[in-house]
């Protein structure tokens, strides 16, 4: 199964980044930015033919939504 490339919009002491694979993508001023330009990458990486996935924190760091881009991950219970 190929690998999913993960980017997360998340708060930062300089506002809010977009990190993948560890590494900061981008910063930015508001939340929404970060939001938009998180899902932006994630399309943009299904658009070129990976799997890809948006996870959008909260202010205090945990996670508030996921969006998945491409095949699901088979359900399983649990």
């Amino acid at each position: 199964m190929a690998k999913r490339e993960v980017f997360h919009s998340s708060p930062s002491k300089e506002g809010w980044k977009v990190t993948s694979g560890g590494k900061t993508i981008s910063t930015h001023m508001t939340q929404a930015e970060a939001e938009s330009a998180a899902t932006a990458a994630g399309r943009a990486a299904h658009n070129n033919g990976a799997l890809a996935q948006a996870i959008l924190h909260k202010s205090d760091g945990t996670i508030r939504e996921e969006r998945t881009y491409g095949d699901d991950p088979r359900k399983t219970p649990g």
